[in-house]
């Protein structure tokens, strides 16, 4: 609806467009409303009318705070409808980008964000900034001095360890099990993969699209326009 089918749900911080670091075993959790209250249930909560309740009574709200653009704003607009059907009150604060940055990277004033996280890279060594705890883009608790959970000690472990080997094999499993902390602790609740849509005159030869930006001309060096191809003026390689 959002991205007019141009996106997939989301299981992890790796989309499935990367194949050889993305971990498979990960699945996007499907939407159930009842199998969340019950989760929600039995850590305390329960429905008191409409709302949903604490264990004092006092109703679930929180708010989310975005930048102003229309496709996220949208997105913010269905997850509020979605937790209104399990009884929680979501708040939708629509921010100029700097605006957010500043809440986001200084002052940490917010409960909830909703961004757009890009990889710059292919291997998980361009994560290394996002992922160890000592990091300022650590974006859930940044800076730390040490790490504050047991899960994130474990992640930095993994992160440098996988950054100290060239077996790709080892640096696959340890990256593996750092996709699989990430989702059972979900610092990060990651929604959807969009995709990358490209197009390339019909004459142009050795287009080879791949999920880096800019996904069909990382290669211009290589392209050239086929014999009766679209260029005009006739040029080779």
């Amino acid at each position: 609806m959002i991205y007019k089918g141009r996106a997939g749900p989301a299981a992890g911080p790796v989309a499935a467009a990367n194949k050889f670091w993305v971990n498979r075993d990960l699945k996007p959790v499907r939407q159930d409303p009842q199998a969340a209250l019950r989760r929600l249930e039995k850590a305390g909560f329960k429905r008191q009318g409409a709302a949903l309740v604490d264990a004092g009574g006092v109703p679930v709200e929180f708010s989310v705070v975005t930048n102003t653009n229309k496709t996220r704003e949208r997105m913010a607009a269905m997850i509020q409808q979605d937790l209104a059907r399990i009884g929680i009150k979501l708040n939708i604060v629509a921010l100029d980008f700097p605006s957010l940055l500043e809440r986001f990277t200084r002052t940490l004033n917010y409960e909830a964000a909703m961004l757009v996280l890009t990889n710059v890279d292919l291997d998980p060594n361009g994560q290394m900034n996002v992922w160890l705890s000592s990091a300022a883009t650590h974006q859930w608790n940044p800076s730390q001095k040490s790490p504050s959970t047991l899960w994130e000690a474990e992640i930095d472990k993994l992160m440098r360890a996988q950054a100290g080997t060239a077996d790709e094999k080892k640096r696959k499993g340890y990256f593996d099990r750092v996709q699989k902390i990430v989702s059972e602790q979900a610092p990060f609740i990651y929604l959807v993969n969009r995709h990358a849509l490209s197009a390339a005159a019909p004459g142009l030869a050795n287009v080879q699209v791949i999920p880096l930006h800019p996904h069909a001309y990382w290669n211009a060096e290589e392209l050239w326009w086929a014999r009766g191809g679209a260029d005009a003026s006739g040029g080779g390689r």
